[in-house]
């Protein structure tokens, strides 16, 4: 049986640390239908479908908003008007002014230990990206996947403008400070021990996330009448 008192307490711990990072309560997906007219819906299963969720948001200052970077990140708390709710999974997202998520880092089941640490963590990440985005050619750069499971990297906005232009990429880790890529290695090293121990079973150690790419993060459209203002 969960315990849903014990969680609105951790809820609170990580509300008062969150914004200390300037990350603000917000009803992230009730503001995407608002102003973009669309829902998104989870690739879990795990995930409760309702809207109302309180996300955390992070926007970069104004002055890099006015020069382009309309980038912000997005904690999903898993937290509810109405409390916590059965069953979920929390996500970390960066998504673009259009609402279009071009990263994700998830699904983290709550219930398991240290989740709100967790996303807490990969949230400051998602914030280091968002904060310290890259420039090219006077212009920021546009977080981009590869063909490889997994593969992401910033790329220079000029060669969607003009196929001309020379292809310029930097490493997604380049914005990355020492003491968070060190904790980075440390998970990646512990996730591929776990890979190999899935395979040495005969087990496909990306099922989940093959899973995930064939029912992505998607949009909902919702009909005008039932957009609010």
């Amino acid at each position: 049986m969960l315990d849903f008192e014990s969680l609105e307490l951790k809820y609170q711990e990580f509300e008062r640390i969150a914004e200390e990072y300037d990350f603000f309560p917000r009803s992230f997906h009730e503001r995407l239908a608002r102003v973009r007219g669309f829902h998104l819906i989870r690739p879990s299963s795990r995930s409760y479908q309702e809207p109302g969720e309180i996300c955390f948001v992070y926007k970069p200052p104004d002055d890099q908003r006015k020069n382009g970077n309309d980038y912000e990140a997005v904690i999903c708390t898993t937290k509810r008007k109405v409390g916590f709710v059965g069953k979920d999974s929390g996500w970390v997202l960066i998504v673009d002014g259009n609402g279009k998520i071009v990263y994700s880092k998830g699904p983290f089941i709550r219930t398991s230990p240290g989740f709100f640490e967790t996303i807490l963590f990969e949230g400051r990440v998602a914030r280091w990206r968002v904060f310290y985005r890259p420039m090219r050619c006077e212009r920021y750069m546009l977080l981009v996947h590869g063909r490889p499971l997994k593969s992401c990297f910033w790329r220079c906005m000029l060669h969607f403008l003009d196929r001309s232009h020379i292809r310029r990429f930097d490493d997604l880790r380049k914005p990355l400070p020492p003491e968070v890529m060190k904790s980075r290695l440390a998970g990646r090293r512990e996730r591929r021990k776990n890979r190999e121990e899935l395979r040495d079973e005969g087990r496909d150690p990306f099922f989940a996330f093959k899973l995930r790419m064939k029912h992505p993060w998607e949009k909902q459209k919702i009909p005008p009448s039932d957009i609010l203002f």
